[in-house]
């Protein structure tokens, strides 16, 4: 979320049963979102990711319907059991750093999405497949926790592969 929306949008996500809540610096980029122009009119508007790359889950889809009907029941807009969402992790632009590709080629990781990581773990690996080599291994560079993980494998140079949390170990 922008953190122009911080104060309205927090309380909201922190009722949706989801896994992190990443407040992002008011950046160009996020202003010429559709989410962010809402917000500024007044809709209130939140964008959920999986944490993977063109991929969802039933599992994390359940987890959201789950969080959604908390919503509906905070507004008065359902009656009906609900459960007591998770507490999700809170963090800043400052807090996570990004994995990208040095080379173009295909990514295999070696460790799963969602992983608490050390600095210098090994991400995985970018291979040439016209070569049968590998042109480059990515490492961590903090510990923490691997909240964005690419699931498709071809990358070109500058691909973002992942995004970790920083966390003190």
């Amino acid at each position: 979320m922008n953190e122009l929306c911080k104060d309205t949008l927090l309380p909201y996500a922190k009722r949706l049963n989801i896994d992190y809540v990443w407040v992002h610096g008011a950046a160009t980029v996020l202003e010429a979102t559709f989410a962010h122009s809402l917000n500024m009119i007044g809709t209130s508007v939140l964008v959920v990711e999986m944490g993977v790359g063109m991929r969802m889950t039933k599992e994390y889809c359940k987890q959201l319907v789950d969080g959604i009907f908390v919503e509906m029941k905070d507004l008065g807009m359902w009656q009906g059991e609900v459960i007591t969402p998770k507490d999700p992790l809170i963090f800043t632009d400052g807090e996570v750093h990004y994995l990208n590709a040095g080379y173009a080629g295909i990514f295999l990781p070696t460790v799963e999405h969602w992983t608490n990581v050390k600095k210098g773990d090994k991400i995985g690996e970018i291979l040439d497949p016209l070569e049968s080599v590998v042109k480059e291994e990515l490492y961590s560079e903090c510990d923490g926790i691997l909240f964005t993980l690419r699931e498709y494998p071809v990358v070109s140079e500058g691909s973002l592969i992942g995004r970790i949390l920083e966390r003190q170990a």
